[in-house]
C-alpha cells in the first residue's frame, strides 16, 4: 500500500476495506438471525456464529486491503482486523450494552479480528 498514492492512498483503502467488512457483518448477521429464528439455538452456538462473523468480515476487509497493497499484505489485512474490532468496541460502548464485551472477550474478539484480517491480506492478490 505505500504505493498507491502516498498515505491519503492507504487511509482510503483501509476505510474501504472497514466499509467491506462492515456491509459483510450486516449481510451475515442477517443470515445468522434468521438461522436462529429458524433453528433456536443455544446460547453457545450463537456466539459461536458472532465470532464466526467477525472473523469472515476482517478476512473479508483484510483480503482488499492486502489485494491494494504491494508489499507486506498481511499487515495491512491485520491493521484492518485491528481497526474493525476498534470500530465495533466504541459502537458497543456507544450503544449502552454493559456485557457486549468483557476484558476476556474483548481480548478474544480482538485477536480474531487480527487472525482474520491477516489471514485475508495473506491470501490476497
Amino acid at each position: 500500500m505505500e504505493q498507491i498514492r502516498g498515505n491519503m492512498g492507504a487511509a482510503w483503502t483501509v476505510l474501504k476495506s472497514l466499509i467491506l467488512a462492515a456491509l459483510v457483518t450486516v449481510v451475515l448477521l442477517l443470515l445468522l438471525a434468521f438461522g436462529m429464528l429458524k433453528l433456536q439455538p443455544e446460547a453457545g452456538i450463537m456466539q459461536v456464529g458472532i465470532f464466526a462473523t467477525y472473523v469472515l468480515s476482517c478476512f473479508a476487509g483484510g483480503m482488499y486491503c492486502g489485494g491494494k497493497s504491494q508489499r507486506r499484505k498481511f499487515v495491512w489485512g491485520m491493521i484492518s482486523g485491528i481497526l474493525y474490532f476498534l470500530l465495533l468496541f466504541v459502537i458497543s460502548r456507544m450503544s449502552g450494552v454493559a456485557g457486549a464485551f468483557d476484558a476476556a472477550g474483548a481480548v478474544g474478539a480482538l485477536l480474531m479480528c487480527a487472525a482474520g484480517g491477516m489471514a485475508g491480506g495473506m491470501l490476497a492478490r
